[in-house]
């Protein structure tokens, strides 16, 4: 009996130290198992990390790339342009460098825009002259210009710019009177005196009276008529039109006498 007892208590610890052996195996197995998860949530948690930190990155660097494209198209566009001289305009124009609102070649001359105003150049006693005006050729084309001047005309030095002092447009006569005689005096070296048609200023009765009539008087006169028209008749050049048109009028006159135009 006592040995059957002996035999049972020998089982029963063995199979206590088997049932703690697989329970040790299964603590060890789970404690594996724990350590690979953990480790595996340490690569996904690094992994995601790691995608953050390059996503971040990659904004930055747009961010810093917009900067950097605002700052150079700031100082781009605050450089000044360097504004070429007339020389160089005239050059560029020539070479066909210029848009035609700037500049372009007409009848072999160069014209270009420059401030607003007109310039081109002609030569006279082998001496190259800047001449301007307030329009170019294209937009005077349509100005007739009727008749023919005497000989006597061209010789004479001596020119007398004469207007109606009780115009509507003495404005546009002003300039048109400014841009004729200082094209005439420098370039032609004319004598150019002011007159007036009528005396009924004290300006005038400074300046005297001359009219078309005076045939011994080379005359340019402005005078004001809805018809825009540049009239030839022997001694006197009648400049004529409505406002500006008296201006436009004048710089058909200057381009035919500097040869540019018929």
């Amino acid at each position: 009996m006592a040995r059957i007892k002996e035999e049972t208590l020998q089982n029963m610890g063995r199979a206590q130290k088997a049932e703690d052996d697989d329970l040790e195996v299964d603590v060890t197995k789970s404690k594996k198992l724990a350590k690979h998860h953990h480790h595996e949530e340490e690569r996904e948690e690094d992994g995601n990390d790691r995608k953050d930190t390059i996503k971040l990155l990659i904004a930055l660097g747009a961010v810093l790339l917009i900067i950097a494209i605002f700052v150079i198209l700031f100082f781009v566009l605050k450089q000044p342009k360097r504004v070429m001289t007339i020389d160089e305009m005239h050059q560029a124009n020539m070479d066909g460098k210029l848009d035609p609102a700037e500049g372009y070649i007409y009848n072999g001359y160069s014209f270009i825009n420059f401030g607003g105003v007109w310039y081109s150049q002609v030569k006279k006693n082998n001496t190259i002259y800047d001449v301007t005006f307030n329009f170019d050729p294209k937009n005077v084309e349509n100005i007739t210009v009727d008749g023919k001047l005497t000989s006597d005309f061209v010789k004479n030095k001596h020119i007398y710019v004469t207007f109606d002092p009780e115009g509507h447009y003495l404005q546009y006569v002003g300039v048109a009177n400014y841009g004729l005689s200082r094209s005439l005096a420098w370039a032609f070296s004319y004598n150019m005196t002011a007159a007036c048609t009528k005396n009924i200023t004290k300006a005038c009765e400074t300046a005297g009276v001359v009219t078309c009539d005076d045939v011994d008087k080379a005359v340019v006169y402005f005078k004001e008529a809805e018809e825009t028209k540049v009239i030839l008749g022997d001694n006197c050049v009648t400049v004529q039109g409505a406002g500006p048109e008296i201006v436009r009028a004048k710089d058909r006159l200057l381009l035919r006498w500097y040869g540019m135009m018929d």
